[in-house]
């Protein structure tokens, strides 16, 4: 929570509010409001602006880049601007309540990613593997493309093997995430999407991108989780050289 106070709009707020300031926390309380927050002043001056002239502000996933740090950072927020009224109602203060959104709204600006590139890989024809995992039983079945992927033998993937054969040649510092957001679509039911680093047979490194679903029983116990995967080594290449990196993927 921060409170905008007085003719000069003096800073005040609870220790919740602390971690969103970064680096200048020193000094912050009962410095002016528009000092402190200079570097997002153009964006949310004329939301103060409308708070002081008596009316509600709603911001809903709302990007600043703020220097929480010292550096330029992307973030979002969702807040709300409400008038404080004072004496011979005249509005007094701001009332700020805020709650961070970043990850929110990342994790959708990925899943839409996810979603465009494996439209764009039906279109033009991509090879595309697929999966269906017996999560009772951990057994795999997967075609043959979703197979030579995953540097197993196709006929063991067609027959169905434990997924852990599927995930030796993931690379080490992927890992731990992947397994993590499996654990989680597991859990959950959730919708799976992720996208990480494999080595071929030629020990050769590739970015695949892999969607998927788990469906729970009544339960409420994951019995399956079928999905698909397809190599993505261009688009990360393409978005490296975009973003004037001019780096191979890692």
């Amino acid at each position: 929570m921060f409170l905008a106070w007085g003719l000069d709009r003096l800073s005040f707020f609870n220790d919740a509010y602390r971690p969103i300031l970064g680096q200048r926390v020193k000094g912050a309380m009962g410095r002016p409001f528009e000092q402190l927050w200079h570097d997002i002043w153009s964006d949310i001056e004329p939301l103060v602006r409308e708070t002081y002239s008596g009316g509600n502000v709603e911001m809903i996933d709302m990007r600043l880049d703020i220097h929480r740090d010292g550096v330029p950072e992307e973030s979002w927020w969702t807040f709300s601007y409400s008038p404080v009224w004072g004496d011979n109602n005249v509005v007094a203060g701001l009332l700020c309540i805020t709650r961070e959104t970043t990850e929110k709204v990342r994790a959708e600006q990925d899943r839409k990613k996810a979603a465009a590139r494996l439209q764009a890989a039906l279109s033009i024809g991509d090879p595309i593997g697929s999966w269906e995992w017996d999560v009772v039983n951990d057994r795999v079945t997967a075609d043959q493309q979703f197979a030579v992927i995953y540097n197993v033998d196709p006929a063991r993937a067609a027959a169905g093997t434990p997924v852990s054969e599927f995930l030796h040649c993931i690379h080490p510092d992927d890992l731990p995430l992947v397994q993590s957001q499996i654990n989680n679509a597991v859990r959950y039911g959730d919708h799976y999407q992720s996208e990480y680093r494999i080595f071929d047979r030629m020990g050769e490194i590739h970015w695949v991108s892999a969607q998927g679903r788990a469906v729970l029983d009544a339960t409420g116990s994951c019995i399956r989780f079928p999905g698909v995967c397809f190599d993505i080594t261009i688009n990360k290449k393409i978005e490296a050289e975009r973003e004037g990196t001019g780096s191979r993927p890692r």
